[in-house]
């Protein structure tokens, strides 16, 4: 099976992860609000932690799918399947119940970015069971 077109769904995946927190599905932060201390200092809100992990997220998975586009034997396949499962869980993860998104549900992060983090991650985690399914079926 070739493997290219899998990988570079991963990493348009992982590009959509690291961008859409700041572009086409913006958190607070991109707003301009931020968490107020009672020292008068600011910080940003939860959806700007996560954000920025979507970050990391997003560009692990960039590099898993280079690695897949360039790796030869099936057990490498599927060691980067594996990793790249993990990555579509983190994802979703990271919205819900890690650093998690503003308590207000009618902010941005709330209707706009956490359902499409979610998707983000469903459909990465969907590409990469089927490059698991597919590298055992190879020979």
């Amino acid at each position: 099976m070739k493997i290219t077109i899998p990988a570079i769904i991963l990493i348009v995946l992982g590009i959509f992860l690291c961008v859409a927190p700041w572009t086409i599905a913006p958190v607070c932060e991109v707003h301009g609000l931020y968490a107020q201390l009672a020292s008068g200092n600011t910080l940003p809100m939860p959806c700007g932690w996560t954000a920025r992990a979507e970050i990391g997220i997003g560009a692990l998975l960039i590099v898993a799918g280079a690695l897949l586009a360039f790796a030869k034997s099936m057990e490498t396949k599927r060691i980067i399947g594996i990793f790249s499962i993990a990555l579509g869980i983190l994802a979703i993860l990271f919205p819900l119940y890690i650093t998690k998104t503003c308590a207000l549900a009618d902010h941005t992060c709330n209707t706009i970015t956490k359902p499409t983090l979610i998707v983000l991650g469903l459909v990465t985690i969907a590409v990469s069971a089927w490059i698991v399914y597919s590298s055992r079926m190879e020979k």
